[in-house]
């Protein structure tokens, strides 16, 4: 124990040590303390002797992993010549002391490894390895929730320096298959090439035979063939097996739940009593069993979601599954000059072929009358006659000097032609030939009417064309068929989700990508969040991050509504794409609030836009980062 450090010391006048806990590593004590600033309960290890410096880099670099498996590293420094390390404290129990009493069931086995495996695939897509893993490092909350500590930082205390890229996924791979057989047999098969790694606080090592632990099947009745042969492949002679957390992930999956309640909330400074189904419990499967003692906590612990690597990275929703387009409303019924357009066939979906009943049934063609010559007097001739109807305009075919020979009637004025000339009025072609023009122009306001209600944008114009467009010149010629209009292209509906990434201009694997799709999955309670920074400037490892957004289709966008956790900071929106995510003008900017609703300025029809956050906010517990927990489009 350090003769620095001790009781009621205060670090960085900050953090105030209260108790010793237990440390399994030579060179570094660990403490319980508080947080003065923030008045929260936390845990800090003294780096003592040894790789001090390696060990405060390597938690520097650990803290820029986060995930609700991982300890997280909150605060690194020096006191009088001492390293320390501040992190969140540490609840429930950790593997070695669930086994003390009896091995844990199979399936709470693979789900607590599961976790575990998940979580050192976050860290490992961050370049950041594990390489000192041991029972006293896995801890299951009383929520059941899966704890590791000690990322980075036990291994370099330990002087492991790691190796290339391949040799050091491999070894987290191996050191959770030994977790694994830990949990299935209760015995810790240690690695004879690293005797320098601690054990498993106080479990008995597992028998070793041709240079190999014995098979879990050997010693514990039950354990599924493929644990059994996972555990015998990996830890035998040769290089088999899983060669990252990720391929461990994929091995073990499905898992069940961890079973695992609070029997009792604890109070500030007193402990929480985790209890959990014993082996072989009316419930199915088993549980964890109850270990003889219980850790210490001073909080009770935050409820997380706990997801697999394999699902939060290749689980994608399918596009627009979760914004849904609205189909234009049903257009009511309208009135023309002849009568209500029917409106009560229904409107079929969007793409289908309109079928209407003709308002009207065309009457067929009369035949054609042959003018009669019609005698007249003098006077007769020179009294002014009725006025026609407005005629339409002749086909060019037609003869243009005798226009009213058409109509059935003759407008000669002057003497009789001669004794044989005769001229009669004949009414009955002349009524034939106006009840005809009339329905043709009545078909023809019908398809105009029912095409524009079909058409908002349609102007009132559209739907009373000049009835001399479809009127005939000649009364014996066929009607021509109007033809019905184009219907037009029904409205885009509002902006809809695709898909979304993170852009990190210092790793092409973004920030946070496996939980990109929260942003916009309808439900409040999870986020997407960057990591967390010391500084809003991202602390000086890069100028900005973005949250790229594809769209189901062009769109038009207009406004756009950022639901967070944050307050403050900066973001730009931008229409472009993550390819070139500060391409074109800034339509939006400002800063994150509960609720910010961004209007574009102009808005903008595109099928891409960029969230470029140039500045952090500053996050719920002092931190600087984003949640963003929900995004809207109109």
């Amino acid at each position: 124990m350090s003769e620095v450090v001790g009781r009621g010391t205060v670090l960085a006048g900050r953090y105030r040590v209260l108790s010793p806990v237990v440390s399994d590593l030579a060179g570094a004590s660990a403490w319980q303390a508080t947080d003065q600033i923030l008045d929260r309960p936390v845990r800090v290890r003294i780096l003592e002797h040894g790789a001090v410096a390696p060990a405060l880099d390597a938690a520097r670099r650990a803290a820029l992993v986060t995930d609700g498996r991982l300890v997280r590293v909150l605060d690194v420094g020096t006191h009088e010549g001492y390293g320390y390390v501040v992190s969140e404290q540490l609840v429930g129990q950790s593997l070695a002391r669930l086994v003390a009493q009896g091995p844990l069931t199979a399936d709470q086995a693979r789900a607590v490894v599961g976790e575990a495996a998940s979580a050192l695939e976050i860290a490992r897509r961050r370049g950041v390895h594990h390489l000192a893993l041991r029972p006293s490092v896995l801890h299951v909350s009383p929520d059941g929730r899966v704890l590791v500590s000690g990322l980075a930082l036990d291994a370099a205390l330990l002087g492991d320096s790691g190796g290339d890229a391949r040799s050091t996924t491999r070894a987290d791979a191996v050191g959770l298959v030994r977790l694994l057989y830990a949990a299935l047999t209760g015995l810790w098969p240690a690695d004879p090439r690293a005797p320098q790694t601690p054990g498993g606080e106080t479990l008995p090592p597992a028998p070793i035979v041709n240079g190999a632990p014995v098979a879990p099947a050997d010693l514990v009745a039950g354990v599924p063939n493929d644990l059994d042969t996972l555990c015998v492949v990996t830890l035998g002679p040769n290089d088999d097996g899983p060669h990252s957390p990720g391929e461990l992930v994929r091995e073990l999956e499905p898992w069940g739940e961890i079973r695992a309640s609070v029997a009792e909330t604890a109070t500030l400074g007193g402990p929480a009593t985790a209890k959990f189904p014993p082996t072989g419990a009316a419930a199915p499967g088993g549980g964890i069993p109850v270990p003889a003692e219980n850790d210490d906590q001073d909080t009770a612990p935050v409820t997380v979601q706990r997801q697999s690597v394999r699902t939060a990275f290749a689980q994608q929703d399918p596009p627009g599954a979760n914004r849904p387009g609205t189909p234009p409303p049903a257009t009511p019924s309208r009135a023309t000059g002849l009568g209500a357009v029917p409106s009560d066939t229904e409107t079929p979906p969007l793409g289908q072929p309109v079928i209407t009943p003709p308002p009207y049934e065309q009457a067929a063609p009369p035949p054609p009358v042959v003018p009669a010559v019609v005698r007249r007097s003098v006077s007769q001739a020179t009294a002014p006659p009725p006025p026609p109807p407005t005629p339409s305009p002749s086909p060019p075919d037609s003869p243009s000097d005798e226009p009213l020979e058409a109509f059935g009637f003759s407008d000669v004025i002057g003497a009789e032609t001669g004794p044989t000339s005769t001229r009669r009025s004949d009414p009955t072609a002349l009524i034939l030939i106006i009840v005809v023009i009339a329905v043709i122009i009545g078909v023809v306001l019908a398809f105009r009417a029912l095409f524009a209600s079909l058409d908002p944008s349609g102007s009132p114009a559209d739907t009373d064309p000049s009835p001399s467009a479809s009127a005939p010149a000649v009364a014996g010629e066929p009607t021509p068929e109007p033809s019905a209009p184009e219907a037009a292209a029904p409205p885009a509906g509002p902006p809809v989700i695709a898909s979304t990434t993170s852009i990190d201009p210092s790793d092409a694997d973004g920030e946070h990508q496996e939980d990109v799709a929260k942003a916009y999955d309808g439900d409040p309670s999870t986020f997407w969040y960057t990591q967390t920074y010391k500084r809003d400037d991202f602390a000086g490892f890069k100028d900005a991050v973005g949250y790229a957004i594809t769209l189901t289709q062009k769109t038009t966008v207009s406004t756009v509504t950022l639901r967070t956790n944050s307050n403050g900071g900066n973001v730009e929106i931008r229409a472009t794409d993550a390819s070139n995510p500060t391409a074109g003008p800034v339509l939006a900017s400002g800063a994150f609030g509960p609720e910010t609703v961004f209007t574009l300025n102009p808005a903008t029809e595109t099928q891409s836009l960029v969230l470029w956050i140039t500045q952090l906010p500053t996050a719920a517990d002092g931190g600087f980062r984003l949640e963003l927990t929900e995004i809207a489009l109109s």
